[in-house]
């Protein structure tokens, strides 16, 4: 579901499958912790994501208020998330590339 690695001097949270409000609720403390305890600019690269809810897009706001002076980015998004993020009007507050 999520795998994390570090490039660049920035934490990359890579996301795959079904980020349903089952599947969000389990990493949702684990991504979190991760983003507080590294204290890096964060990249969650969605490429490998084939579903999102209203929990996943929790999990990025939690991550974007964490992350305020670093920047939260999101990179590889599938259009219907891209969507989300402009619909939810979220794409304000990250960097949706």
């Amino acid at each position: 579901m999520v795998t994390y690695g570090e490039a660049d001097g920035k934490l990359i949270c890579r996301f795959e499958g079904r980020m349903d409000t089952a599947n969000s609720t389990k990493i949702e403390n684990d991504v979190f912790d991760n983003v507080l305890r590294k204290r890096l600019p964060t990249v969650f690269d969605l490429k490998d994501v084939t579903f999102v809810s209203s929990a996943f897009y929790r999990i990025c706001i939690k991550a974007a208020r964490a992350t305020k002076e670093m920047k939260l980015t999101i990179v590889n998004a599938p259009q219907f998330v891209k969507e989300g993020f402009k619909i939810t009007a979220l794409d304000k507050i990250m960097d949706i590339q």
